[in-house]
C-alpha cells in the first residue's frame, strides 16, 4: 500500500482527530515536531483526581503522570468490520528494538490508548474510553506479540482493546464486546 493511499490518509486523519479530542479533554498539549516519537506532552498533573473528561480515563500501572512527560496517543475503533463479522479494533505499535516503542521505553514515556466510535464521520466521532499506561507496562503486555515487518521500524504489534483493562469500561460506555 502506498503511503499516499486514501485508506492511510483517512486513518491518519482519524488519528489526528482522536489526538485532538484527548488533548482537549486531558491536560495534554499536542507536539507538532515531525521528529518526535510522541504526540503530546503532559501540561498539568494527570491523575485520577485531576481528570474531568467526558469519557472514562483508566490509569494502568501508574497513579499519576508528571508535567512534561511525553505521551504517545494511539486510537482504535470500537468495532472493525472484517467481512461478514465484526471484531474489536486494535492499536498498532511499531519499533520494539529500534523505533517509536523503543524510544518511548528508553525515556520512560507513556501511552494514551483510546477507543473511539463514530458513524464514519468526524462530526460523530467520540472517545469511549482511554487508558493512561507507562510504555513499560505496554511492553510487558506485548512481549510475545511482536512480528517482523518490512518497514523501517522492523517490528510491529497489534493489541485489541478487548484484551485490556479497558474492556469493561468500553462495554459500559456502549461499546459492547465482539470477537477479539
Amino acid at each position: 500500500m502506498s503511503t499516499d493511499s486514501p485508506a492511510l490518509a483517512a486513518a491518519k486523519a482519524i488519528g489526528t482527530d482522536v489526538e485532538g479530542l484527548l488533548c482537549d479533554a486531558l491536560p495534554l498539549e499536542a507536539v507538532a515536531r515531525e521528529d518526535a516519537h510522541h504526540d503530546a506532552e503532559v501540561s498539568g498533573l494527570l491523575a485520577p483526581s485531576t481528570v474531568d473528561a467526558p469519557f472514562p480515563v483508566v490509569f494502568v500501572g501508574a497513579p499519576l503522570v508528571e508535567i512534561g512527560t511525553d505521551v504517545e496517543i494511539k486510537a482504535c475503533k470500537r468495532h472493525v468490520s472484517n467481512g461478514p463479522r465484526s471484531q474489536s479494533g486494535r492499536w498498532a505499535f511499531k519499533g520494539r528494538h529500534d523505533g517509536q516503542h523503543a524510544t518511548l521505553l528508553d525515556r520512560g514515556d507513556f501511552y494514551a490508548l483510546g477507543v473511539y466510535d463514530d458513524d464514519g464521520t468526524a462530526a460523530a466521532r467520540r472517545v469511549l474510553a482511554v487508558a493512561i499506561v507507562p510504555a513499560t507496562v505496554v511492553d510487558s503486555v506485548l512481549s510475545d506479540r511482536w512480528l517482523g515487518v518490512d518497514r523501517a521500524e522492523g517490528t510491529m504489534s497489534r493489541l485489541p482493546w478487548s484484551l485490556t483493562s479497558l474492556a469493561s469500561t468500553v462495554e459500559e460506555a456502549g461499546g459492547g464486546r465482539v470477537d477479539g
